[in-house]
């Protein structure tokens, strides 16, 4: 009789004399489904670690009744599919061993882990890391470890899912200035704590700000949130999402109401946690809206309606910010040539020309505030997120009027 036809049907024991042969065969298969089982004595799976068959010590590899002894030769397997596997089977055995943290079975199997995490196959770390995202156990030091890996697909899934990152952890990885990958990745976490939104949205990174305003389960600390209302001027972007805030402070949503478009201003509108005052002045910027939009004179052009608000002292950033709102560029541009007293042709040529410091100079010589620059900068300008000048402070201009001079000069704005 062959060993294979010894095998026994599939929920059958195996018995060691049998196991053993069927460890020595000649055939790969045969010793893989050997492998495979987990009814069969260690020796027997740490003596089929070292197969030459890679398929055999796959099996090995995926076994949860191999060895830890076994783990560690495989660890240092030459083929990266077989660490990989032994990676993901360790990661979720942690849990059933963790009830016994200071065997000598777990500190095993955690230096395992410790050495696979410094592999120089990214596949591997990979492995480790999705195994271990969700492991409430898992090993600080080593996740700590995955989280800082330069790779993408190894660090994000720490990053995004591991609950055993500290706060002091994820801030510092924050301060050690990351790609602005690793910053998304916090932001999108389940729940992102006061000081970690605050360090993320201070980092600077639109893409991580944006993630973390459209994120329910952050908690955004009030200045936080202030400022990134005032930077979402110039980031249209952040506007819906911050709307739809929850516990959005109701002085927030009354300066929100002040530049965003009509479909924002409806969602702000539609909130029912605003208090009754705070919900009136909502609706009065949004009928002062509808009323730039419906006061046109008949046969009114925007270039006379301009004039017209700047002879009656009506033309301020009120009217600006609603031009903004409806598209109206051309009442727009005539408006800071009003305002700023400088011909229209030099205003054209600073929208044209995108520059964020020109475009800035303009607002500041019109008399605007620095929310009402950036949303000249984004809006009338097209100038992209990345590009934009942002306020000093949250509110300030972040150029001296010296140098705000010498950029209105520079495109022929005599002082």
């Amino acid at each position: 009789m062959s060993i294979k036809e010894q095998i026994p049907t599939v929920g059958g024991a195996l018995d060691y004399e049998t196991s053993k042969r069927m460890a020595q065969s000649e055939d790969a298969a045969t010793r893989a489904q050997v492998a495979s089982r987990e009814d069969v004595r260690p020796e027997l799976l740490y003596y089929l670690a070292i197969d030459p068959a890679v398929e055999v010590r796959r099996e090995v590899a995926a076994n949860p009744a191999a060895p830890s002894q076994a783990s560690a030769v495989l660890a240092r397997d030459s083929d990266e599919s077989v660490r990989s596997l032994l990676a993901g089977k360790l990661a979720r055995l942690l849990p059933d061993l963790s009830q016994e943290a200071q065997s000598q079975l777990f500190q095993l199997t955690v230096r395992t882990l410790e050495q696979l995490a410094r592999d120089q196959a990214v596949g591997v770390r990979q492995a480790l890391a999705t195994s271990l995202k969700d492991v409430a156990c898992a090993p600080p030091d080593l996740c700590l470890h995955l989280a800082r890996d330069i790779e993408h697909e190894v660090a994000e899934p720490i990053l995004h899912y591991c609950a055993t990152l500290t706060d002091k952890d994820l801030l510092s990885i924050i301060a050690d200035q990351p790609k602005s990958w690793v910053l998304s990745a916090i932001a999108r976490r389940d729940g992102v704590s006061e000081p970690v939104s605050a360090a993320l949205y201070n980092a600077g990174d639109i893409a991580a700000s944006t993630v973390l305003i459209d994120n329910s389960g952050a908690l955004i600390p009030e200045h936080t949130l202030t400022g990134m209302v005032e930077d979402s001027a110039g980031y249209p972007a952040w506007q819906m999402p911050l709307a739809r805030r929850p516990k959005l402070p109701g002085r927030l949503a009354v300066r929100l109401a002040e530049f965003v478009d009509q479909h924002v201003l409806t969602i702000l509108r539609q909130r029912r946690d605003l208090d009754a005052e705070t919900a009136e002045e909502v609706v009065s910027v949004a009928r002062r809206r509808i009323d730039y939009r419906d006061q046109r004179t008949d046969g009114e052009s925007p270039e006379q309606r301009a004039r017209r608000l700047f002879t009656i002292g009506q033309l301020d950033e009120s009217a600006i910010s609603d031009a903004l709102s409806w598209n109206d560029l051309v009442f727009v541009k005539l408006g800071l040539a009003l305002l700023a007293g400088i011909v229209p042709a030099i205003v054209d040529d600073i929208i044209a020309a995108q520059s964020p410091k020109g475009v800035t100079s303009l607002a500041w010589r019109a008399g605007l505030s620095m929310r009402c620059a950036m949303q000249l900068q984004s809006r009338a300008a097209n100038i992209p997120p990345r590009m934009l000048l942002n306020a000093r402070n949250g509110f300030d201009y972040p150029l001296t009027p010296v140098e705000m001079s010498w950029q209105l000069e520079f495109y022929g704005a005599k002082l």
